[in-house]
């Protein structure tokens, strides 16, 4: 659980567009925040989940479509997700913070 809000965050993240996909290649919409019944529900995911030590920081959050999120699940730095396979990679300067990188 986040101290954050998905709408908070997409309006931070991608202002007014109301559809974007997630780093998985998952479409997303606005409209479906909060959602639960929607396939396009974005949700908040932390990099570095927080049962693994991550902080509920901006830093270690991405905004995921929800079967992006239940896909990864608590894995770390590794994953594979909407088949590709992705890791995380440590922000140069900031602590807790981290990318997700697309591998091969």
């Amino acid at each position: 659980m986040s101290k954050y809000s998905v709408l908070n965050l997409w309006n931070q993240h991608f202002g007014k567009q109301n559809e974007v996909f997630d780093y998985a290649g998952r479409r997303m919409l606005k409209s479906a925040c909060g959602n639960q019944n929607s396939s396009y529900e974005p949700t908040i995911e932390h990099v570095r989940p927080l049962s693994q030590g991550g902080k509920d920081v901006i830093e270690n959050i991405v905004i995921c479509n929800w079967k992006t999120n239940e896909e990864k699940a608590d894995r770390f730095p590794h994953w594979n997700v909407n088949g590709m396979r992705f890791h995380a990679r440590k922000k140069k300067y900031i602590s807790n913070g981290y990318d997700v990188i697309k591998e091969g």
